[in-house]
């Protein structure tokens, strides 16, 4: 009974199930998808900007961080690349279906939001697909199964100077 009240739910609203309807970025970068709802994408952070009225990050570094990276929050040289990064994302994204898998670390949050690695058809792991970009840095305050791999991209996008890291 719940499923086919979904299925005439989802059908009712012009989607199909695994179709990204829309994307945000705010603490994280999110993607609200048909069947699924918002999850937010593990292991990057977009840069933000403080005239958004999103803080940066400010006090201790955690242990094990380096406190002359970027941290969750910050805007490297008061540049905001946030409009690119969701255009990107739109681009990357809309009327597409993907395929989401939860890494079991960090399954949601205190507003119920889950943390998922997002895959296109063809196996791009769009999380990395930002951090490679310069569209986010790679998430350092936490552990995870791919941050070895997302902070690598990132040291990667910084010596080519993209995205944020451009000057």
């Amino acid at each position: 009974m719940l499923e086919a009240i979904f299925l005439a739910l989802v059908f009712q609203s012009g989607c199909r199930p695994g179709d990204v309807v829309d994307v945000n970025r705010g603490r994280d970068y999110t993607l609200n998808i048909c069947g699924v709802g918002v999850v937010a994408l593990r292991g990057v952070e977009p840069p933000l900007a403080t005239a958004q009225g999103l803080p940066a990050n400010i006090g201790r570094t955690p242990p094990g961080v380096d406190p002359n990276l970027p941290n969750s929050g910050e805007v490297l040289g008061d540049k905001d690349i946030g409009p690119q990064a969701l255009q990107f994302l739109r681009e990357l994204f809309m009327g597409k279906r993907v395929t989401i898998a939860e890494d079991g670390w960090r399954i949601g949050d205190p507003g119920g939001r889950r943390y998922v690695y997002a895959f296109l058809p063809d196996k791009t792991v769009v999380n990395a697909e930002l951090i490679r970009r310069g569209y986010g840095y790679a998430d350092r305050q936490g552990s995870h199964p791919r941050r070895d791999a997302f902070i690598a991209i990132e040291e990667s996008a910084r010596r080519q100077k993209l995205g944020v890291w451009a000057r």
